[in-house]
């Protein structure tokens, strides 16, 4: 072969590639934060996240979308999974714990970084119809049960004229042995997503489906047979924006056998000197909400991008397989941009909150709330957050973060 058409192939290769059209996005974060607890037992450390987005798109129909995370491997949000650390003195060794997603480059000392695939998805999009294959985030805004979450799914989507939407959902949502079919856990869901004048609302549904269970025993597998219905309704009237988040769960086979509801509402007033938010979470007969709903406290859930922070303290509505107690987290919250670039916010509450699952324990307590961001750039701002519990629990942590975006 000539040295000109091998030229003349270079030439058609790179004009090919060059076709794809490839953008860049991320996220990084340093982090120092502290956790005083009423023992002796105090957290003052530092961490750190990056995350890098790639997307493709070889055509007007196609669009790969990948992104990995690189973190200190404290660093909360999708579960990792660690390698197994033998203590150099003593000789013991520690198991790896967490969900294996990715590899890991742990130099096996707790000094090491995690890394790990964010998502990975395949979306092909032609006559309204969007088919979408791997890892992807999933957020539906409110949503209790994927908030703050990353689902390996096969999902369609038809995209009506009028901006209503209907999905369909398969969700491998636990990988049990790999020998084993049986445990897993798989969700298949029917969706409705739509748009009027004066509000947004979602309709969704879902049935978890696993063949091995334990009677009685808290774990995924159990979660086998459980339907579950989630409305969503969010809009403006009066001046006061709103959102409504409901889930009943119920006809599972071993766990949620009856009915279990978890509910908030969240009201959001512009009173021109500052911004008023009121939110009450709440849950009967053992309702789930993901860790990553917003609370609006810095404590408690509240991690909706996907990021959460190591002073996040208790979690409402994770008390898998718990029925025998309700709880809730009612927030007030004031919010004030005193200039372009700084704002702050204080709030409070009362929060009932399961603290211990096998014993059916509510902690009650009081919590205070505040926050202030100052942004040096649109791509680069410095956020605090503080939270203290008054009542059973007295505990309280603060964070600073510095983060950069592009």
């Amino acid at each position: 072969m000539s040295k000109y058409l091998l030229v003349a192939l270079a030439v058609f290769g790179l004009n090919a590639h060059a076709e794809t059209k490839v953008n860049f996005s991320g996220d990084a974060y340093v982090r120092g934060y502290f956790k005083n607890g009423m023992s002796p037992d105090k957290t003052n450390s530092f961490s750190q996240f990056f995350r890098l987005n790639v997307d493709a798109k070889p055509d007007d129909n196609l669009t790969i979308k990948t992104g990995v995370v690189l973190a200190g491997e404290n660093w909360e949000g999708d579960n990792h999974r660690a390698i197994n650390y033998t203590n150099p003195y003593t000789g013991a060794t520690t198991a790896a714990t967490g969900t294996a997603i990715g590899g890991t480059n742990d130099d096996g000392f707790g000094n090491g970084n995690v890394t790990h695939l964010d998502h990975a998805v395949i979306d092909y999009n032609k006559d309204g119809w969007v088919t979408s294959v791997g890892r992807m985030p999933v957020s539906s805004p409110g949503n209790f049960l994927t908030s703050d979450d990353r689902r390996d799914r096969i999902q369609v989507l038809k995209i009506f004229n009028n901006y209503h939407v209907l999905a369909l959902v398969y969700d491998k949502r636990s990988e049990g042995t790999l020998n084993d079919g049986r445990d897993d856990l798989d969700m298949y869901s029917v969706n409705y997503y739509g748009l009027t004048p004066h509000f947004k609302y979602a309709l969704q549904t879902g049935w978890w489906y696993s063949k091995k269970f334990t009677a009685n025993t808290a774990n995924l597998t159990n979660l086998d047979n459980v339907k579950q219905f989630t409305p969503q309704l969010e809009g403006k009237l009066l001046g006061i924006d709103y959102h409504l988040y409901y889930t009943i769960l119920w006809g599972g086979t071993a766990l949620y056998k009856n009915d279990h509801h978890a509910a908030a509402i969240r009201l959001t007033k512009d009173l021109d000197v500052v911004t008023a938010d009121y939110e009450g979470t709440f849950t009967k007969r053992g309702g789930l909400i993901a860790g990553g709903f917003d609370t609006l406290s810095s404590i408690i859930n509240n991690s909706p991008d996907h990021n959460q922070s190591q002073i996040k303290m208790r979690t409402i509505g994770f008390g898998l397989g718990v029925t025998k107690k309700d709880e809730y987290v009612h927030m007030v919250k004031f919010s004030k941009a005193f200039t372009q670039e700084f704002t702050a916010s204080i709030g409070g509450g009362r929060a009932h909150i399961l603290t211990a699952a096998a014993g059916n324990t509510i902690e009650k307590n009081s919590v205070l709330d505040a926050t202030a961001k100052y942004a040096f750039s649109k791509n680069l701002n410095l956020a605090g957050a503080y939270g203290r519990f008054f009542g059973d629990n007295k505990d309280h942590a603060g964070s600073l973060t510095l983060n950069a975006n592009f």
